[in-house]
Formats: C-alpha cells, sequence, structure tokens
C-alpha cells in the first residue's frame, strides 16, 4: 500500500508542476488581482447574499426579488464574458482534459481496456473494425 501511495504523491507532484496545471493557477491568480473582475465578483456575492436573504425572509416583494436576481444574471453573464475569465475557463477546460486522460490511463491499467479507444471513436474491440492503426 504504501508504494502505491508513493507513487500517488508523485504522480500529483508531476501534475503540480504541469505546464496545464501551473498555466490555470497563474491565470487564476491573475483574474483575482484584476480590479475590475474583482469588483465584479464582489458585486457578484453580494448580490447572491441580497437575494439568499430576502428568499429566507419572504419580506421582500417577488417584484424586488425577480430584479435582484435579473442583476444577478447579468452580472454573472458580464463577468463570464470578461476575457480574464475567458481565459481562466480555456486553461480550466485544458487541465480538465489532461486529467481526464491521467484518469483514463489509470482506469486502462486497472481493467486492460485500450486507453486510446476513446480518442480513437471507436468501443476498442477490433472485431469487424475496418481499421484505425490499433496493432491488435
Amino acid at each position: 500500500m504504501e508504494k502505491i501511495l508513493e507513487k500517488a504523491r508523485e504522480l500529483g507532484r508531476l501534475i503540480a508542476q504541469s505546464e496545464e496545471f501551473t498555466n490555470l493557477n497563474a491565470l487564476d491568480e491573475q483574474m483575482y488581482q484584476d480590479p475590475e473582475v474583482s469588483g465584479m465578483l464582489e458585486r457578484y456575492a453580494d448580490l447572491r447574499d441580497r437575494i439568499a436573504a430576502a428568499e429566507a425572509g419572504d419580506e421582500a416583494p417577488e417584484q424586488d426579488l425577480k430584479a435582484l436576481r435579473d442583476q444577478a444574471d447579468g452580472l454573472q453573464e458580464q463577468i463570464s464574458r470578461h476575457e480574464r475569465m475567458l481565459q481562466v475557463s480555456i486553461a480550466r477546460l485544458t487541465f480538465n482534459r489532461m486529467m481526464e486522460r491521467v484518469n483514463r490511463a489509470l482506469q486502462a491499467q486497472l481493467t486492460g481496456e485500450d486507453e486510446f479507444a476513446e480518442d480513437l471513436g471507436c468501443s476498442g474491440g477490433c472485431a469487424g473494425c475496418s481499421g484505425c492503426g490499433s496493432p491488435r
């Protein structure tokens, strides 16, 4: 068991040193240091708190609650379209794809399946296949 844990720690260190992870962290930090983005995020959090308080208290008229929700939705849209947020989103997708490939490689070792079968657009079984170039 200890050998497995050591390999897991090694894998974690390698992932932490990967370009995908370091790029994601750097862009995420830049995003939060951007006064425009951080201000929008603070305003959004404040709106969400106000909405939650209004919903819990049942004191705000539905019209006021709708106005708050519309404000929050508009601000969320603005945040998601901000250049820094788009950069972080792309970096997060890239990192997640890498992690999916890592998980697929681990799963393949456990099941004996072809870890690249999904990348090739096939089920991994070669019976009746016209050929993908797999050496099976």
